[in-house]
C-alpha cells in the first residue's frame, strides 16, 4: 500500500480499476484539478496487475490496494471501507470525469439524513445516463434491454457508478451484499437503505460525466453474471418488502432540491 497527501476532507473516495490505469489517471487529474476541500482521501483497488500512475503531490490522500486475486464490485469496496475513517464514504467508476465539484450538494442531502446520494449522470456528449432508475422488475428489465428508458422524477435506486454514503449508515446496512457479483449491488443497497436507514437522494443539481461500458450487452459471460444476480435480487426479502414500500402510501420522496430536502 502507497499513500500520498494529507487527509482533511470529510469523504473517502473508492475507485476499483480492472487495468483501467488511464482512465484512473484521468479521473485523478480532475480531482486534483477541482480540490475539492471535502476530499479527504481516495482509495484505489487495482482488482487484475496493472501500473498506477499516481498524479503528482494531491491535496487530498492516496492509497493503493492491489487485489491476489479479482473480486466483485461489493467485495472491493466493502474491503476499502475497512480503510475509511471519515464520516463519508463515496464509490465511484474509473471511467467518471468531473467538470464541477459534485460533492457539495450531495453532503448537503446526507446532512438532511438520507443514507446514500447520487448526482445526475451524463455522456461525453451530455445526454442523462439512466443513473436514477425505477425498480428492477422482470418487465423492467425486458422494457429497458429492447427500449432504453430513462427515470428521473423519482427514482427507486441509483445506479453505482458514483454514490456518496454516510459511513455509519453504510456501516449498519453492512455494506454491500457481497452475494451479487458486479450487478445490483447498487439497487440492494438503495432498496436497504430506503427500507432500513434513511432513504437514497437522487440530486439533480450535482453532475457527472460517464461513458456508459455496457459490458453485459457485448459479454456472454457479463450477461450470465447479470441475470444470475437479478434472479438472486428478485428473490430476497429485501425486493419484496421494497416493492411493497413502493406500492404503499408511505413512501418519501427521493429527489433532493437545494433547499427543500
Amino acid at each position: 500500500m502507497s499513500e500520498n497527501g494529507s487527509v482533511n476532507g470529510s469523504i473517502c473516495l473508492s475507485v476499483v480499476s480492472h487495468g483501467q490505469a488511464a482512465m484512473l489517471r484521468r479521473l485523478l487529474d480532475d480531482l486534483v484539478a477541482l480540490r475539492p476541500p471535502s476530499l479527504g482521501r481516495v482509495i484505489i483497488t487495482c482488482n487484475t496487475p496493472e501500473t498506477i500512475e499516481l498524479p503528482p503531490p494531491a491535496p487530498f490522500g492516496i492509497e493503493v490496494i492491489r487485489n491476489p486475486a479479482p473480486l466483485g464490485f461489493g467485495s472491493n469496496h466493502n474491503a476499502a471501507f475497512e480503510h475509511c475513517r471519515e464520516p463519508h464514504f463515496a464509490v465511484c467508476n474509473p471511467d467518471i470525469r468531473l467538470e464541477r465539484d459534485p460533492f457539495p450538494v450531495l453532503l448537503e442531502a446526507l446532512s438532511a439524513g438520507r443514507a446514500v446520494a447520487a448526482p445526475a449522470v451524463v455522456s461525453q456528449q451530455g445526454e442523462r445516463e439512466d443513473s436514477a432508475r425505477r425498480l428492477l422488475t422482470p418487465l423492467d428489465v425486458l422494457a429497458r434491454r429492447f427500449v432504453m428508458r430513462v427515470d428521473y422524477e423519482e427514482p427507486a435506486w441509483l445506479a453505482g457508478m458514483f454514490l456518496v454514503f454516510r459511513a455509519e449508515a453504510f456501516r449498519r446496512l453492512r455494506g454491500f451484499d457481497e452475494k451479487f457479483f458486479m450487478y445490483c449491488e447498487d439497487a440492494d443497497i438503495c432498496a436497504r437503505a430506503v427500507l432500513y436507514d434513511g432513504g437514497i437522494a437522487y440530486c439533480p443539481q450535482a453532475i457527472v460525466i460517464h461513458d456508459a461500458q455496457r459490458a453485459s450487452r457485448r459479454s456472454l459471460h457479463a450477461l450470465r453474471w447479470h441475470v444470475a444476480s437479478l434472479l438472486k435480487f428478485w428473490v430476497s426479502p429485501a425486493f419484496w418488502a421494497y416493492r411493497r414500500y413502493l406500492r404503499s402510501d408511505k413512501v418519501r420522496s427521493t429527489v433532493f432540491r437545494l433547499g427543500n430536502p
